[in-house]
């Protein structure tokens, strides 16, 4: 069984006990008040976090399709400039042909 007891303090005592519960509740309230705002403001961080990495990922998406095209473009030129080279050696052989029978007719 719970046993009771009593406290006795003077009025003096009274007062402060109360006021300082005052304060407590002050405390409490902005201490409630203080964790709200580092929510917010945390919300507030991560949701700006996030929307930068996606600008850097829409960026970065952007240059990897730069770069595939520019493959794709490389690609090409170099296809174009082996057939120039070949019609170029083609060319260059049919004058050399012309000039050694040229020379052979002098």
């Amino acid at each position: 069984m719970a046993g009771k007891f009593e406290l006795r303090v003077s009025p003096e005592e009274l007062g402060r006990l109360r006021r300082e519960r005052g304060k407590l509740g002050e405390r409490i309230e902005k201490l409630e008040l203080l964790e709200e705002t580092l929510r917010v403001l945390r919300y507030r961080y991560l949701t700006e976090r996030v929307e930068e990495l996606e600008h850097r990922l829409r960026e970065m998406e952007e240059h990897y399709r730069s770069l595939v095209e520019f493959e794709k473009t490389a690609e090409e030129d170099k296809r174009w400039l082996m057939k120039v080279r070949e019609e170029i050696n083609r060319e260059n052989h049919e004058l050399e042909g012309k000039v050694r029978e040229l020379e052979g007719n002098r």
